[in-house]
C-alpha cells in the first residue's frame, strides 16, 4: 500500500506511464498547478506548498527506486512537475511568460547543462533525481529575468 502511494506520486497518478514524453506531461501539470495555486492562494501559501511537494517528491522517489532498483526511470515525472512549478512561482502570469517559463524548463532540463549534468552523473537516488530539475528551474528563471532586465516586461 505505501509503494503504491509513492508510485501514485511519483508518476502523477499514473501519468508518466502513458506518454513517449513523460517529462513533458509532468512539466505541463507542473504549469497547471502552480498557476491554479498562484491564483486560489497567496503567495505564502502557494511557497508552502511548494515546499511540500517538494519534500513528499524526495520521499517517494526514495521509496520508489529503492523497491524498483534502477535510479532515474522515465515515469518518475514529480521532479519534473516540481521543477516547473518553481518556475511558474517566480514569473509573472502573462501568456509570453508561462510559455517561455515552459520552453527553458524543458529546454534545460533535457540537456542538462552544468552544473546539471554534474549532479545528474554524480547522484543517481533521489535527491540527483530532483535537485537537476531544480537547477533547470533556476537557470530558466535567470534567463527569464535577465530578458526581462534589459528588455522590459514582456506580454
Amino acid at each position: 500500500m505505501k509503494f503504491d502511494l509513492m508510485k501514485n506520486m511519483c508518476t502523477l497518478f499514473g501519468l508518466g506511464n502513458f506518454t513517449k514524453m513523460p517529462g513533458t506531461l509532468g512539466s505541463l501539470v507542473g504549469v497547471l498547478i502552480g498557476i491554479l495555486l498562484i491564483y486560489m492562494f497567496p503567495i505564502y501559501i502557494v511557497y508552502f506548498i511548494f515546499m511540500f511537494f517538494l519534500l513528499v517528491s524526495f520521499y517517494a522517489i526514495k521509496i520508489y527506486q529503492t523497491k524498483l532498483g534502477k535510479s532515474d526511470r522515465s515515469e518518475i515525472i514529480i521532479d519534473e512537475f516540481v521543477g516547473q512549478m518553481l518556475v511558474i512561482i517566480f514569473i509573472d502570469l502573462s501568456f509570453i511568460q508561462i510559455f517561455s517559463a515552459f520552453i527553458l524548463f524543458r529546454f534545460f532540463d533535457i540537456l542538462k547543462l552544468f552544473p546539471a549534468n554534474v549532479i545528474d552523473r554524480k547522484y543517481s537516488g533521489h535527491f540527483g533525481v530532483v535537485f537537476d530539475d531544480l537547477i533547470a528551474a533556476l537557470q530558466s528563471i535567470i534567463i527569464i529575468y535577465i530578458f526581462q532586465f534589459a528588455y522590459g516586461k514582456f506580454y
